[in-house]
């Protein structure tokens, strides 16, 4: 039985979330592997994608208090607590333009000071000083948060963040859409419907997005699956996402650093399982920094296509004891996809290639 569901799903055909559990269980892993290699060959060749961007994270204080996060802190008078003006943010960003990035990762803490007009005024004074910048801003729980204080609809929140300059949106605060699960490692986090009716809203204006799946904590396969399963869904209805981001969970310094955090089967295993079940996705993307960077080039061959990018100054994976670099170089990023058998290509964040100095990167 689990030969003839990886021959049907490496042939691109929609498996059950029942056969995907299956195979996520059961399946041999290189079997899982190579169905998953199939799925990404036949699309890609053997392409892979990344872009070369950096992080913004405005403030770290923040009044959620996620169990499983290392990088926030609940106030201002913690000694850590950082809270950084439109100016300091805009000058930053200036200085990493010099490193050739064609993106900005905006996420951050969650406080009523980082209401909707900052937003609006840090966006487009972005757009104003790096306009061939794009701006990959706000999860879906910081869009709900700014919403909720400024007193606005999500749909009215988006069409002006849209129209101070935001381009898309990351798949943070997923987490896993279980409500057992949610309540053990973010039970003061919106629920998933929340997440999902942000999304669905970007969507039908227009604006694309990532998803994500933080795993190997307390999750089963069966809640990994359905989490996907519920993608899959608002995929068929909207087709609004670009890709999805399997995360696995860092434990240390962490409410939960007791927990070994998921091994190489596992990390393994789930993004094989995303790829052959997300048939509606265009991409599986690799997180380098959260999978480290030997098993991300393994995973080139397990159903990933495309890397999140060179990640200058990324905090928040960082915050816990995570030992990979704060970022990498490009010719770093082309070396990690060339162990792994594959062929780098540069792209930007709506995955058109970049040309640099007239020539395709």
């Amino acid at each position: 039985m689990i030969d003839a569901i990886l021959s049907r799903a490496a042939d691109g055909e929609r498996i059950t979330p029942d056969e995907a559990i299956t195979l996520h269980r059961d399946a041999p892993l290189e079997d899982l592997g190579a169905a998953a290699d199939a799925v990404v060959r036949r699309r890609y060749g053997d392409e892979i994608t990344y872009n070369v961007n950096a992080h913004l994270n405005p403030t770290n204080i923040c009044v959620v208090g996620c169990g499983f996060c290392a990088f926030a802190v609940w106030t201002e008078k913690d000694e850590r607590a950082y809270a950084y003006s439109v100016d300091q943010l805009v000058d930053r960003a200036v200085e990493l333009s010099d490193l050739g990035i064609t993106e900005l990762h905006i996420v951050g803490g969650m406080t009523k000071e980082y209401d909707l007009p900052y937003y609006e005024e840090l966006f487009s004074e972005l757009k104003a000083t790096l306009p061939h910048v794009s701006l990959t801003a706000l999860t879906a729980v910081e869009v709900d948060f700014i919403a909720r204080i400024s007193k606005v609809s999500h749909a009215e929140a988006l069409q002006r963040l849209r129209a101070a300059g935001h381009d898309t949106m990351p798949g943070g605060g997923a987490e896993v859409f279980s409500p057992r699960v949610r309540k053990i490692i973010a039970d003061r986090k919106v629920p998933a419907e929340v997440w999902l009716a942000v999304h669905r809203e970007a969507h039908a204006q227009g604006l694309r997005t990532n998803a994500t799946l933080l795993f190997g904590h307390f999750e089963t396969p069966e809640e990994q699956v359905d989490h996907m399963a519920q993608l899959r869904a608002l995929q068929d209805d909207t087709g609004g996402f670009q890709a999805f981001i399997p995360l696995p969970f860092l434990p240390g310094n962490t409410d939960f650093a007791y927990l070994p955090g998921p091994s190489r089967e596992e990390k393994l295993r789930t993004i094989a399982t995303a790829r052959l079940f997300l048939d509606n996705f265009a991409h599986i993307k690799g997180h380098w920094v959260m999978l480290g960077e030997e098993i991300t080039s393994e995973a080139l061959g397990y159903g990933l296509d495309d890397l999140s990018g060179t990640l200058t100054e990324e905090r928040i994976a960082h915050a816990t004891t995570v030992q990979t670099p704060l970022g990498l170089s490009e010719e770093r990023m082309r070396g990690l996809i060339a162990a792994g058998g594959k062929r780098p290509a540069e792209r930007g964040t709506l995955y058109d290639r970049v040309h640099r100095d007239g020539v395709a990167a």
